[in-house]
């Protein structure tokens, strides 16, 4: 369903936050739905590996900058369309914007860790 909602054209670039069960699947019917590259971004090894075997990119968000690695992949255009497959949002050593949301709900300050929301907006 959110392969479908991103429209996507033959030559388009997907960006998929999370390869699980649900990034599997994102990066599979992009895919299928025609998108010439999927980026697939996530910290486990083996959901990694496994986005690799489905033909898409990968990046770690631990070992890479996602900002940059995706402006590169791409020669500073960026993604066609962005889709987060991520259940719960990933480790807060991320970066110190997934630390500062982390506190943020552990203060009771903020209800959501919106660190995968806002890689996808830059």
């Amino acid at each position: 369903m959110a392969a479908d909602f991103c429209n996507i054209q033959p030559d388009d670039t997907i960006a998929i936050w999370g390869c699980g069960h649900v990034g599997q699947m994102a990066i599979r019917s992009a895919f299928l739905l025609g998108a010439e590259r999927v980026i697939a971004i996530d910290s486990v090894p083996e959901r990694i590996a496994l986005a690799a075997a489905a033909g898409a990119l990968t990046l770690n968000y631990l070992d890479d900058d996602i900002y940059e690695q995706i402006m590169e992949l791409t020669h500073g255009r960026g993604a066609d369309a962005c889709i987060d497959a991520v259940g719960t949002e990933p480790d807060p050593a991320a970066g110190w914007d997934s630390r500062l949301d982390r506190i943020k709900v552990a203060t009771f300050m903020g209800t959501d860790r919106p660190h995968v929301l806002r890689q996808a907006i830059y």
